[in-house]
């Protein structure tokens, strides 16, 4: 179950972190810069950035259950 939590936090985090770039870019590029876009963008990365963060910690510390192997 684990594993599964870290990976989900993996992908989401990272695709959360990438929008949150896009649209502090997005916020930027006007002559005035727009805060709200700015904030959120901000927001948006340091969020996904720590989900994904978590996600590979988590990934690495829990351990898979040993497969049997076959002597064929």
């Amino acid at each position: 179950m684990g594993r599964e939590v870290a990976r989900l936090l993996i992908a989401f985090g990272s695709v959360i972190a990438v929008v949150g770039l896009t649209f502090l870019g997005m916020g930027l590029a006007y002559v005035d810069p727009r805060s709200f876009d700015i904030t959120w963008g901000a927001a948006l990365m340091i969020g996904g950035g720590v989900a994904a963060i978590v996600g590979v910690a988590m990934y690495r510390v829990t351990e898979e259950p040993p497969h049997p192997r076959s002597d064929r």
